[in-house]
């Protein structure tokens, strides 16, 4: 079985995407999640969607994927077996002693490593499926024989992005902190959780700041221009059925921060393709061409327009703090 996860960045979202074809949707929690607020979702929209997946006989998957301080665990496990008991089916976790704990408190629940666990090779796919993990997220940049090498070799679940970095970057997914350097912002929520606006991996929003423009210099020699440190990522479709064959049996559709338009038209699109390639040894994939072009596309206008302002919110915070001599 292939479990085809998309986003829901809103509960509008969040619908659209199961009736589009979508096994699972993937929400995060207010304060827990790698998203700003507005793309995350309260504990009464959490307990309706999950109703409303069970409905359908789909799945909600709860997104937790911060770094917890020690005050904070107990807080973890609260949520996560409260989202348990309503029946949420799995969680996307980042921390690796919550991974354990989330096993041991609720070891019936699926647990999906996030992106900022930074896998990078088959040891470490083997030691997070040693604590508990179900399905193990992996970058980008793995090829072919090495994901059916690990799958071989773990036998645990194999999770992939439907998008991709073509030409790499120099940062590794989930572990920049690159925005706490320009908000220090910080409070508490209702459940006395700390929101540290301008770093991801404690509840605020990452502010993108590596798709700035960027300049090198070194003895008053200016050596690169214009350089962004992470390349964007872009849809992708015609691997698919090699990834497939090699053990794949999780596919991610992004887009929590996107339109529920943009979102929906992906999860048909990837939903139509994930079941013709399931159906046949040689699957066509040509018809999928330009809807993939058309949303890629929409995809890079919308993260243009995100980028510019998250980056302008940290240009903005930059010119008001202090100087550093």
């Amino acid at each position: 079985m292939v479990l085809m996860m998309a986003p829901g960045g809103t509960e509008e979202m969040a619908r659209a995407v199961l009736a589009e074809g979508a096994d699972a949707v993937y929400i995060g929690v207010m304060g827990w999640s790698r998203r700003g607020a507005v793309f995350e979702m309260s504990d009464e929209q959490i307990r309706r969607l999950i109703d409303h997946a069970a409905a359908m006989g789909k799945e909600v998957r709860i997104v937790v994927n911060t770094m917890p301080s020690s005050t904070e665990v107990p807080m973890f496990i609260e949520r996560v077996r409260q989202y348990a008991g309503w029946g949420a089916a799995g969680f996307m976790v980042s921390d690796i002693g919550c991974m354990r704990l989330l096993r041991d408190q609720v070891p019936e629940a699926q647990v999906h490593t996030s992106v900022g666990c930074g896998i990078t090779n088959v040891e470490d796919v083997r030691f997070l499926a040693e604590q508990g993990a179900t399905y193990v997220v992996l970058p980008y940049r793995l090829s072919v024989r090495e994901i059916a090498e690990i799958r071989a070799t773990t036998g645990v679940g194999i999770e992939v992005f439907l998008f991709k970095t073509p030409s790499g970057g120099k940062i590794c997914p989930g572990k920049c902190m690159m925005s706490s350097y320009f908000s220090f912002k910080r409070e508490l929520d209702e459940h006395g959780k700390d929101l540290f606006h301008g770093s991801a991996g404690r509840g605020g929003d990452c502010l993108r700041v590596c798709q700035s423009h960027w300049r090198l210099n070194a003895g008053g020699v200016s050596l690169l221009e214009d350089m962004t440190i992470k390349s964007n990522p872009a849809l992708w479709l015609e691997e698919l059925p090699a990834y497939l064959g090699a053990g794949v049996n999780c596919l991610k559709v992004p887009g929590r921060d996107r339109s529920v338009e943009l979102v929906r038209d992906i999860t048909r699109l990837y939903r139509r393709a994930v079941d013709l390639i399931l159906s046949t040894d040689n699957p066509n994939l040509s018809p999928f061409a330009e809807p993939l072009a058309t949303c890629r596309e929409r995809w890079r206008t919308e993260r243009g327009r995100r980028d510019v302002r998250l980056i302008g919110q940290a240009e903005q915070i930059a010119r008001v703090m202090p100087k550093v001599a």
